[in-house]
Order: structure tokens, then sequence, then C-alpha cells
């Protein structure tokens, strides 16, 4: 909630419409502090997860946007903001802008197989639209907004996933399968989707050096960013492909017979 209010006192100030910021003395520590999420799906969760989706009720589009998320360990932001012309099923490319990224940097994200299928399912959704003289047209948005021109709201998928994960009554207007999405795991996010691609790579071998930069994280030591210059781009591709594949294969109707084991040094 205080990053709500400065997001808005913030927006006042920069229009002239306030001075000061009066949540600025304020800490979110004096709150409680920020407690760091663990969970990550297991791969007999993500197993189950075919048959839970599709019983789920969700929108077609956000279906196959959790398998993105998974498989390309993307933010939900990052997915939601996604425009078609950053996504190229040809060269298998996924380019996120800087100002979609956390960081303000862009990413390249190469696509694998399994992620180009959930793209491709997509796309036969909104990768064409209407316009006002009635005329057939590219779509702009990979999730476009049912109400206006631009992209869905960055916290749409999350309420579809928490509304399915309730403990209670389910809320006003929303779906009324609050348990469909419950793996025994316990609740699981979008951002956990992150993280468990981001993990599934790592049990798969991936060195953590390749890992963080497919997350697009900014390198913490300063050395580092100045001097190793090498980009990565043929071990990242490898990464997220390896990644796909266990997908696929985690995926399959005989899944169940799948069994991981621990990779060579």
């Amino acid at each position: 909630m205080l990053g709500d209010l400065r997001q808005m006192f913030g927006f006042a100030i920069r229009r002239g419409l306030l001075e000061h910021d009066p949540t600025s003395h304020m800490k979110r520590d004096d709150y409680g502090k920020k407690v760091e999420r663990e969970r990550v799906l297991s791969e007999a969760e993500v197993r189950a997860l075919p048959d839970v989706i599709a019983g789920a009720g969700l929108f077609f589009t956000s279906a196959h946007s959790i398998w993105i998320m998974l498989a390309t360990c993307c933010r939900v932001g990052e997915l939601s903001g996604a425009a078609w012309a950053d996504v190229d099923l040809e060269a298998k490319q996924w380019r996120i802008p800087p100002e979609n990224s956390k960081n303000g940097k862009a990413h390249l994200i190469d696509l694998s197989d399994f992620a180009i299928r959930q793209f491709e399912a997509i796309k036969t959704l909104t990768g064409t639209t209407t316009n006002d003289q009635g005329e057939t047209v590219f779509g702009k948005w990979v999730l476009p907004a049912k109400h206006n021109d631009g992209p869905v709201c960055s916290k749409s998928l999350a309420k579809q996933i928490g509304d399915r994960q309730r403990d209670g009554a389910p809320m006003k207007n929303r779906s009324p399968l609050t348990d469909v999405l419950k793996l025994p795991g316990g609740k699981w996010t979008p951002n956990d989707l992150r993280r468990t691609g981001a993990t599934l790579m790592g049990k798969l071998g991936v060195l953590p050096e390749i890992v963080e930069r497919c997350l697009n994280h900014t390198e913490q030591n300063a050395l580092k960013r100045i001097y190793q210059r090498h980009d990565y781009r043929e071990e990242m591709r490898a990464a997220w492909n390896l990644l796909g594949a266990r997908f696929d294969l985690l995926t399959r109707a005989d899944a169940d017979n799948v069994v991981t084991f621990k990779r060579a040094a």
C-alpha cells in the first residue's frame, strides 16, 4: 500500500498538483519486513498443471501465458506489455524493450519450440483484429485489453490465478472456482513461474551465470560488468532450448514415467 501511495503522490508532484509527498518519512520496514518468496513448482506439479489449467476456466490467452512464463522465465509485466512487433516467430526470438523491463535494459529471449507453440496459439486469437471500418488488421498486443486499445493490465493474470486459489468465498464478479489451481506445494503466483523456470534450468545443469542472464538480472559486480563483455548469446539460447525441451517432456501424456537424473559434472 505504501508503494502505491508513493506512486500516486509522485504522479501528482510531477504534474504540479502537490509540492510534497506526505509519506516520504515512512519506511516500509516500519510496517512489516518484506518476506522473500521461495515457492517453486516441483516437476510433479508441472506434470499435473495441464489438467489443472484445463479445468480452471482461465482465458485462453492466460492459460498459454502460464507456459510462456515457465519456458522463458519472463516477468508477468513483460509478457502483459508485449507487442507482436517484438515477437519474431520465424527467428524464434522475443525482444523485451527497455521500457518493459524492470532494470530498464532491453532483453532478447530465444524462444524454444515449446514457447513458440504457446505464442502461436495466442496469435490465432490476438494476431489480428477488426478496426473501426470493419477491416481485418494485424493485432498490436500479444495480450490486448478488453476495454481499451492498450495491452492487458499487468495484474490481470495474477488476479486470475489468485482467485482460483482462494481459501474463502469467491470475490464479487470474479471466478467462483476458488480452489481449481491449488497445487500440493501451496499457493503459487506468476512470479513463482519465473522462479520455477530458473530453478529448473539450474537443475538441468545450466551455469548460474547463464541463468542470471536469462533472467535479465543486472550484474552486481562492477568489475565484471566493465571488463567481461562476452554476451553469452549462444549459451543463453541453449539454456532456453534445454528448458523448453524439459517442459515438452513433462507435459507429455505419459509424463508420469519421466524421472530426473542428476546431471554429470
